[in-house]
């Protein structure tokens, strides 16, 4: 498949005629078009897989991509034309049925920036190489995508917006807004987001769908079950668990649901939280590691209590209540999390706050939430920025992929691959 050219498709720098709209050329597919899984190279940190828990399947984004009606890239002086005058950017809104823009970051840039930005997710696109794109304007869109390396993920991105756009703009919005707040206030505003979102037409339809899916699918380890805790607690000194510059007890909690995956239901972050309180009270706990019993450290949400919650404030309020992601935050320097396998969701999003994350060679990363018709509600609008930035974390959660320990070791989402 042709790689996209941005002078084959770009308008001039005015504001378009109606001419110039009816003339406007779409990105180039051709018959026979590879799919997403064919043309992307077998070397690439980005995963060609969606993750899709109920199939696990591996879809090609190149139709979705190609039919969008939304593909005309902006210049980024046409852009402030659009959203500048108050009447005129309503229509820049997902409300008003503009679920993203298209920004060619090549272009020249006026010199005075807009202070506000419209209410869609924001996508820079540029052909330079990384290291010069650190313009006003790049730094001010949600995320900067490289052509023609990353055409593969920006197909991923533009699906999962085309088909969730409620969730990718609130997404994007409370990243946007959670730069400036402190961890706190950015889980406050991710909760009440989140909660929003659970009335969603976006999320009831998944919900639905999952639940259909849910019903054909065969029963799984039938008379399996974990026991116990879905925490295990343990104290040992700080040598007996190999914990470097040890001196003093560490406390061990191990995530114990390991036939789920470790899958983050309710009451594991309940015990979870209970614990973390606990250590939080002792005083002389010099550290904490953080792991998981099983093939996975944590896949994520239990899918199964998705949807349960029948009061929006309740589940607000219990999310800030009994909140691992604040307790981890307020330990961040004694805590220790050793990941692996699957580290999807809440599986990456509370170790985000801690220290230290070791990753052992196995390990995948994934914030698929905004393919659901939701956002990361475990605290990850909060703490992967503060390790990757915001537009590292807009691709992760638009695209829904999969990046490896490698490409979370470049990016500081982890900080130590373990042999």
């Amino acid at each position: 498949m042709r790689q996209l050219q941005l002078a084959e498709i770009w308008p001039l720098a005015r504001k378009p005629s109606s001419a110039d709209r009816s003339q406007s050329k779409s990105l180039p597919i051709t018959p026979g078009s590879k799919s997403l899984c064919q043309t992307r190279s077998a070397s690439s940190a980005w995963s060609a897989q969606v993750f899709t828990p109920q199939t696990g399947i591996v879809l090609s984004m190149s139709n979705t991509f190609f039919q969008s009606a939304s593909l005309k890239i902006l210049s980024p002086a046409e852009l402030f034309v659009l959203i500048t005058p108050p009447m005129v950017a309503e229509d820049q809104s997902v409300v008003s049925g503009r679920s993203y823009l298209l920004v060619d970051l090549d272009q020249p840039t006026p010199s005075v920036i807009p202070k506000s930005k419209p209410n869609c997710t924001m996508i820079g696109i540029s052909q330079r190489p990384t290291s010069n794109n650190d313009s006003e304007i790049s730094a001010w869109v949600d995320l900067v995508i490289h052509l023609p390396e990353e055409q593969p993920l920006l197909e991923q991105i533009v699906a999962t917006i085309t088909n969730q756009p409620l969730a990718a703009s609130t997404f994007t919005g409370v990243l946007r807004e959670s730069e400036h707040l402190s961890i706190s206030q950015g889980l406050m505003v991710e909760s009440l987001a989140y909660s929003t979102l659970q009335n969603s037409h976006g999320f009831r339809t998944w919900l639905t769908n999952r639940s259909l899916t849910a019903t054909k699918a065969p029963a799984a380890q039938a008379g399996v079950a974990d026991q116990g805790p879905t925490v295990l607690v343990e104290r040992n000194s700080g040598a007996h668990l190999g914990v470097q510059n040890s001196h003093g007890d560490t406390l061990s909690l191990i995530l114990n649901r390991p036939t789920k995956r470790n899958a983050f239901s309710a009451a594991m972050r309940d015990e979870l939280a209970s614990a973390l309180n606990l250590a939080l009270a002792e005083k002389s706990l010099a550290h904490i590691v953080i792991s998981g019993r099983g093939s996975a450290f944590c896949a994520g949400g239990d899918l199964t209590e998705f949807g349960q919650s029948q009061d929006a404030a309740l589940g607000h309020l219990t999310r800030l209540t009994r909140s691992p992601a604040n307790l981890i935050s307020q330990l961040n320097d004694k805590i220790l999390v050793r990941v692996h396998g699957a580290c999807i969701g809440a599986g990456i999003e509370l170790p985000a706050f801690a220290n230290t994350i070791s990753a052992q060679s196995n390990s995948v990363f994934a914030l698929p939430e905004v393919g659901f018709g939701l956002i990361p509600g475990a605290g990850g609008t909060v703490s992967i920025p503060k390790r990757i930035g915001r537009q590292n974390t807009a691709k992760l959660g638009l695209s829904s992929s999969l990046i490896d320990a490698n490409q979370a070791l470049r990016w500081g989402l982890i900080d130590v691959i373990e042999d």
